[in-house]
């Protein structure tokens, strides 16, 4: 039994990936226009009322009125359940995302009969879906809805995966209600023992992002930072739409994901798709002097090989601003550390970790991290904390001010070995352009904006650094064990 165990383990932690995974594309010109920022923000004013401003679902909407041709959407967690926390009465009213979407894609099916639609979901949508729920009518339109198979990737946590397999799962009934708690955060508070074995340290399907045609035969691609469902349109989020060459290579790894979970439709979409890809090889229209900023695709390894190389190249007198829900990997922190003894001047907004679908979450990995960083860096990294009320704080954000250009990140990815390192499938789009670039100046508004508490009507977004500081060796050591055997912090 212990070499059985031994064995399942190393297979989980080490076997090969589907070829097509682990985009790292090239850079690809593209027109400053055709780069566009957009944010989800979510926080209370003075009184304690709710503010919300909400953008990403209309960007979404809009790419699925224009398109003619395809249509792919990779979602997440997809759905409009409420959150199972004790703690979910205290958040607001979430709105039905979800619902809203699937209408916008049936009515674009309805609409136009030869659009090609897919839409990719992870396992844990189907959890506690309903036959009247968004993922049924999208089938029942006749709509690719396609649920990632998420066993083919490598586990973060190997030993306790394959524990379970040859102990537990085949006797351990995987449906229903039950005194587990619920590892997904949305539907019941509680779950069966064999749900829980099976969902809590699994991989995660979160690349969120829709890729289409623009309707004048070039594609559109857009990546989120937060799902579509109700509970996380709450959270504070954010957005990048791209155009052109470069959603190539991440276009054909969805058709990658969608084949290797057992769809078996890519024949008209893929011949669509280079169709498309082919227009936008041939000369553009544009002039070389708009042709000003250059983009490119990253998804799980290629994330951490991006993010950190971007760090790595920042000089003294750069500028790094980082916003992110959970930071923990051990290399980008070191690179972090490195970039700040160069003199490059960096700024971290972090979610204190304390909200999440309803439950009281214990503050790891963000506090200490943000501790080691301050400490170590001699109080040249600076710290502030996003003020949630309920929801999270969940961008994917980095933005680099060099001297010459500009570089900004959105992804999907939370800044954790596990979504960094080939366990999760995320994704993240870079692009380079001017300083004076709408994108760009957008971006850093944002994050200004935020930073600062520039808001009427005494409302504060952020909180200074010592408010949620915390030095403790205990919980330091207990991240750092968390962070080595593939835990996850949600």
């Amino acid at each position: 039994m212990l070499i059985a165990w031994i064995a399942v383990a190393l297979w989980h932690s080490t076997h090969r990936l589907p070829p097509g995974l682990h985009i790292g594309g090239s850079w690809q010109p593209l027109p400053t226009a055709q780069v566009r920022f957009v944010r989800d923000l979510s926080a209370a004013d003075a009184a304690g009322a709710p503010l919300r401003e909400r953008q990403i679902d209309a960007l979404l909407q809009s790419a699925i009125a224009q398109a003619r041709e395809i249509i792919v959407l990779d979602t997440g967690i997809f759905g409009d359940l409420p959150a199972a926390g004790p703690r979910a009465s205290r958040l607001r009213v979430a709105p039905t995302v979800a619902a809203d979407l699937a209408e916008n894609l049936i009515r674009a099916h309805q609409q136009q009969p030869d659009l090609q639609i897919l839409l990719l979901i992870d396992p844990d949508s189907t959890q506690f879906a309903t036959a009247t729920g968004p993922i049924e009518r999208l089938r029942a339109a006749g709509i690719n809805v396609v649920t990632v198979d998420v066993a083919r990737l490598r586990s973060a946590d190997a030993p306790f995966v394959s524990f379970w397999q040859l102990c537990c799962r085949w006797w351990a009934r995987a449906d229903g209600a039950g005194d587990w708690p619920n590892p997904i955060g949305l539907g019941p508070s509680g779950v069966t023992l064999g749900l829980w074995g099976r969902t809590a340290p699994y991989q995660r399907s979160h690349r969120q992002m829709l890729i289409a045609d623009d309707g004048a035969g070039s594609l559109r691609g857009i990546v989120f930072s937060r799902p579509v469902n109700a509970e996380s349109a709450l959270h504070s989020a954010c957005a990048l739409q791209i155009a052109g060459a470069a959603l190539e290579p991440a276009l054909e790894s969805e058709f990658v994901v969608a084949q290797m979970s057992g769809w078996n439709g890519a024949g008209v979409m893929q011949a669509r798709s280079q169709h498309l890809t082919g227009h936008q090889r041939s000369p553009v229209l544009n002039t070389s002097a708009q042709l000003t900023a250059r983009a490119r695709i990253a998804s799980e390894q290629g994330l951490d090989d991006t993010l950190v190389s971007q760090i790595e190249a920042a000089k003294a007198h750069d500028t790094i601003d980082i916003a992110a829900l959970y930071l923990s990997d051990r290399e980008l922190i070191h690179a972090l550390l490195e970039a700040a003894r160069r003199g490059v001047s960096i700024r971290l907004l972090l979610d204190p970790n304390k909200d999440g679908y309803g439950y009281e979450r214990a503050g790891l990995p963000n506090r200490v991290v943000a501790s080691e960083l301050v400490s170590d860096s001699d109080g040249a990294v600076r710290v502030r904390w996003y003020r949630t009320h309920g929801e999270q704080f969940s961008a994917g954000f980095m933005l680099i001010r060099a001297a010459d250009h500009t570089s900004l990140f959105v992804g999907t990815s939370e800044l954790t070995r596990r979504d960094l390192n080939d366990f999760n499938l995320a994704a993240g789009y870079l692009v380079e352009l001017p300083a004076t670039a709408s994108a760009a100046t957008d971006a850093e508004t944002w994050f200004d904006t935020l930073w600062f508490n520039r808001a009427p009507g005494g409302t504060e977004y952020t909180s200074d650094a010592d408010v949620y500081a915390d030095a403790s060796e205990v919980r330091y050591w207990q991240y750092r064990l968390l962070e080595a055997a593939g835990g996850a912090f949600d």
